[in-house]
C-alpha cells in the first residue's frame, strides 16, 4: 500500500489532505485501493479510497507502529549542490529521529537570508522520505545551527577519518546518539577540539572517506546494525 502524510488526519477523516491528492494522482491509485495516511507523530490508518479525484476516503484500521532504537539524531552540514538534500533523504529513509542542519566553518553553502526557506526544502525531503520508507513518525528538520550551539543528546560522536575509534568501540547499548557529519571539505581541527570540548567524541568509519551525502546515512546504518535494529522481529 502507499502512503501519505496528513498531520490532522483522524480514523473519522473523510477526506485526504488537499496538499496530497498531487501525490495521490502521480500514483494512479484505483477507487476501492488501500492507502495508508500517517500523521507523522505515530499514527498511521489504513483507508479505503472512494474517489481518487476528490481524495474521499472510509477508515478501515488503525496500524501499531514502533520507532527502531537507538534514536540517533543528525547534525548535518550544509553542503553545495544537492549533497546535503541526499543525506537528509537517506538518513530519514533509515529512520533518524531528528535533524539538525549545521552551519559548518568550511559549508561553502550558506542559508544567510532565506534559512526558513531552506528549512522548508529539507522538511518537504523528509516527509517524502517518510512515506517512501513507510514510517509513521516524522524526523523534524530543527532550526540551523553554528558549532557553539551543539551539544550532544546521550553519545555525541562527529565523523572523522583521522579518529583513532570506530563505531563498535564506542556504542554501548546508547539509547540516544547525535551524529555530527561535516562538509565536503570536511570538519576543521578546531572545530574538532570544540566539539570535544562540547561532549562529543571523535570516530571514523574504516579506512575510506566518504562524500558528505554518504557518511552520515552509512553511520546510521552501521549503528543500527551493531545495535541490533535490524535484527528481525
Amino acid at each position: 500500500m502507499h502512503w501519505f502524510y496528513d498531520a490532522a488526519i483522524t480514523p473519522q477523516s473523510v477526506n485526504l489532505a488537499a496538499e496530497e491528492l498531487r501525490h495521490l494522482g502521480s500514483l494512479r491509485i484505483r477507487n476501492g485501493e488501500e492507502i495508508v495516511v500517517t500523521n507523522g507523530v505515530g499514527a498511521a490508518h489504513v483507508f479505503t479510497l472512494q474517489d481518487a479525484k476528490q481524495g474521499s476516503i472510509v477508515f478501515r484500521e488503525s496500524l501499531v507502529a514502533s520507532r527502531r532504537k537507538p534514536s540517533i539524531h543528525l547534525v548535518q552540514a550544509l553542503a553545495k549542490g544537492d549533497r546535503d538534500e541526499m543525506a537528509v533523504q537517506a538518513s530519514v529513509e533509515l529512520g533518524v529521529e531528528s535533524i539538525t542542519p549545521w552551519q559548518a566553518q568550511r559549508s561553502i553553502a550558506n542559508w544567510q537570508g532565506k534559512e526558513e526557506k531552506a528549512r522548508s526544502r529539507w522538511e518537504q525531503i523528509a516527509i517524502s522520505a517518510m512515506k517512501q520508507s513507510q514510517q509513521s513518525t516524522l524526523a523534524p528538520v530543527l532550526p540551523l545551527v553554528q558549532t557553539s550551539e551543539l551539544n550532544p543528546r546521550g553519545l555525541g560522536l562527529v565523523l572523522s577519518p583521522t579518529a583513532d575509534n570506530g563505531l563498535g568501540q564506542l556504542l554501548d547499548g546508547q539509547a540516544e546518539i547525535t551524529l555530527v557529519v561535516g562538509p565536503e571539505g570536511g570538519i576543521s581541527s578546531e572545530e574538532i577540539d570544540q566539539l570535544v570540548g562540547q561532549g562529543f567524541v571523535p570516530c571514523k568509519l574504516g579506512p575510506s572517506v566518504l562524500r558528505t551525502s554518504t557518511a552520515g546515512p552509512a553511520a546510521i546504518a552501521g549503528i543500527q546494525a551493531l545495535s541490533g535494529a535490524w535484527e528481525a522481529q
